[in-house]
């Protein structure tokens, strides 16, 4: 029995390809109430995904160093990565649980670990497979959910919700 496992994983295994990230960004909305909206974004994008037959085989896992993020204002960019603890949890990771079909899009379930704390996310995605295969989506988090408190300065408070949108485009794997 443990024999007939043990090639079912691999046999699993070897049908899945590693995907290469050609190029994405990961892009940040929030605001600041009574006065602007921050955008801070990244290109700075490390991946470890794989792929079976099929769409819904995607795995794998997307992390970024949060002090890559930048936006307009690199004053308030300094500030960002103060409350995001960036000095002591740089590193934002989302590792795919499994992709659904719904509709003509796809439901990404996945977990995001950040500040040191895990939860699970659910984003629709347009998941298109031409010569490459391009990922498209987004979801929203709140900084509270992660122990992470909005900055206030004065009278204005930083929005606790987070929009994120994210944009990859891979290799077809080997």
């Amino acid at each position: 029995m443990f024999k007939l496992i043990l090639i079912l994983l691999f046999a699993l295994i070897a049908n899945a390809s590693e995907l290469k990230l050609l190029d994405g960004q990961i892009q940040a909305h929030t605001e600041v109430f009574g006065d602007s909206t921050i955008n801070p974004s990244t290109k700075n994008i490390i991946t470890k995904v794989q792929k079976g037959d099929s769409i819904e085989s995607i795995s794998g896992e997307f992390f970024i160093n949060s002090s890559t993020l930048t936006s307009d204002n690199k004053d308030r960019d300094k500030h960002m990565y103060e409350v995001l603890r960036s000095s002591v949890c740089p590193k934002i990771l989302f590792t795919i649980i499994a992709i659904e079909k719904a509709g003509d899009k796809y439901k990404i379930i996945g977990n995001l670990k950040m500040n040191k704390m895990t939860h699970q996310i659910t984003s629709l995605a347009n998941i298109k497979q031409k010569d490459t295969i391009t990922i498209n989506g987004d979801f929203s988090i709140n900084l509270t959910d992660f122990d992470i408190e909005p900055p206030t300065m004065f009278f204005l408070t930083v929005r606790n919700k987070i929009d994120i949108k994210y944009n990859f485009n891979f290799n077809k794997g080997i």
